[in-house]
């Protein structure tokens, strides 16, 4: 179960999309959450944002455990230090996707070498909660028997809906695990926009990606190249899924 997780403030729209996912969070498990506030790097002195206090408090009325952390420097560092040294479940980004200090690669690469799931928030979220229907996509039924297990203890396999995006060729097997079906589905004009369709088609309330090394599939092993026009043009939450989750020391 999700029971610690950093959310990287940046803004008041960040916090507002925090907001709307809190209680999604704290209904599969959520105890304790870190506020993660980064400050400006400029030299000289560097404030906080206007109102910390009061989303601090936004915060402390939702979830049992909140601390805050004020960090100066480079921001993927202190994410990456702090979910290892926390040993989060989660980290939860919102409105940094066209944020160039926040590469998508730069920020996910490490995170995912820790074995911690990433959740980008969109700007304007489709309605319903996280956990009410879940896509996820996979590239190869290995990575699916794999990690589906834990996705189901998550989220509920009823509400799980898994996919393969395959050439033709490849077949269509539908292996199970854990009660879910794993789908086949013919690449349209790339793997993102397959998956777009897909979401569509079913509602989904989230978008999971998993994260593999394998390159048996569509799309680069590191499956950034999918992963970024999803967050860039879905209005759908999306999850990035490491290949091993928990494997931070």
């Amino acid at each position: 179960m999700i029971k610690r997780a950093i959310f990287v403030l940046t803004s008041p729209e960040t916090g507002e999309q925090f907001l709307r996912v809190l209680p999604d969070l704290r209904g599969i498990g959520l105890t304790d959450a870190m506020v993660l506030h980064l400050l400006s790097a400029d030299p000289g002195p560097a404030e906080p944002m206007a109102e910390l206090a009061n989303w601090v408090r936004h915060f402390e009325a939702a979830v049992p455990n909140v601390e805050l952390a004020l960090k100066r420097g480079d921001p993927v560092k202190w994410l990456y230090d702090l979910a290892r040294v926390r040993q989060v479940d989660i980290v939860v980004i919102a409105g940094t996707a066209n944020d160039e200090s926040w590469d998508l690669e730069r920020v996910s690469s490490p995170l995912r070498s820790l074995g911690v799931p990433i959740l980008y928030l969109p700007d304007n979220q489709v309605e319903g909660s996280l956990a009410d229907r879940v896509l996820v996509a996979v590239r190869s039924p290995e990575t699916f028997q794999r990690t589906v297990p834990q996705l189901a203890e998550w989220f509920g396999k009823t509400q799980l809906k898994a996919v393969r995006v395959v050439n033709e060729a490849d077949g269509d097997s539908c292996p199970e695990c854990s009660g879910v079906k794993l789908e086949t589905v013919p690449e349209e004009d790339d793997v993102a926009t397959t998956l777009l369709h897909q979401a569509e088609e079913c509602d989904a309330t989230l978008l999971t990606i998993l994260a593999d090394e394998e390159a048996d599939g569509p799309g680069a092993s590191t499956g950034i190249p999918v992963v970024k026009p999803l967050i860039e043009e879905t209005d759908r939450p999306v999850m990035i899924w490491p290949t091993e989750v928990g494997t931070a020391p």
